[in-house]
């Protein structure tokens, strides 16, 4: 049965040792540790004790190793490309860390800003992700780089391009189905296309109104998840899907991270139990 993690990208202010014991008993078996910038749990502020602290506590839960979500400017230049690579080595030296298993860390960042036009810049995008996955490799840890949509790395196709083009043992992709489905691009063929790529998998819905993106919970959206849950069986998914919940959900007010983790559950642990009954 496909394993389910929670991301703490929907936990912004609380705290990372309280949460985890709670997630578990709501069900997941996985938690993604989010160390953005804003989040305590960075890289520049989660110290060793707190390392050795979150590596106790995954492994009294039963939890893998965590991957982290970090957003780095892969294609930042100049002073800004040095303070980036900077920050990758802190987190990268943050996943080795936490990493108690003898398969390599994983990191997952979306392209992140300033993005080239992808026809004049791809050879860049594809530069950027490649000093980036050698700097990863340093600490035996995997990037997984995330297509996003209104960005310029946005389809399966693109996807296939930057693995074809870079073939490097520690660049994969991370799948976050939403961002595909969400611009009408058949779930069946992204996840066919992408899957023998990735390390990693969000899942969240969404869809595209007036040029922007609206994200919503896993099953509150038009995704059928039951036919997700049995195409990433079928393609032979073997690690968790975690559940990202947008900051476009999580930052309203009156927004309830507890109620709405439970409900994330419900609502994949049903389609993952239809999945494997069909």
């Amino acid at each position: 049965m496909i394993e389910l993690g929670y991301s703490t990208y929907g936990m912004q202010g609380l705290d990372v040792f309280e949460s985890l014991p709670r997630v578990r008993d709501i069900g997941y078996t996985a938690m993604e540790i989010c160390v953005r910038s804003e989040w305590s749990t960075s890289a520049d502020r989660f110290g060793e004790a707190s390392r050795r602290r979150l590596v106790a506590v995954f492994q009294e839960l039963g939890f893998p190793p965590p991957p982290l979500m970090d957003d780095l400017p892969i294609c930042a230049e100049a002073d800004d490309r040095t303070a980036m690579l900077d920050r990758a080595s802190q987190t990268f030296q943050m996943a080795a860390d936490v990493n108690f298993d003898d398969q390599p860390a994983v990191v997952t960042t979306t392209l992140g800003h300033p993005e080239p036009p992808w026809e004049e810049g791809k050879g860049a995008i594809r530069d950027g992700f490649l000093e980036v996955a050698d700097l990863a490799a340093e600490y035996n840890v995997i990037v997984a780089a995330e297509p996003h949509a209104i960005s310029v790395f946005d389809t399966p196709e693109k996807a296939e391009w930057l693995m074809e083009q870079t073939r490097h043992d520690h660049l994969k992709l991370n799948l976050d189905i939403s961002h595909f489905v969400c611009q009408g691009i058949d779930l069946q063929h992204s996840i066919d296309v992408c899957l023998p790529y990735s390390a990693h998998t969000h899942v969240k819905d969404g869809y595209i109104e007036n040029g922007n993106v609206r994200y919503q919970l896993p099953g509150d959206g038009d995704m059928d998840l039951t036919e997700y849950m049995k195409a990433v069986s079928g393609a032979g998914l073997k690690v968790p899907v975690y559940v990202e919940v947008s900051m476009q959900l999580s930052t309203l007010e009156g927004y309830d991270p507890w109620a709405t983790a439970e409900r994330c559950y419900q609502a994949l642990d049903r389609a993952r139990r239809e999945a494997e009954a069909t």
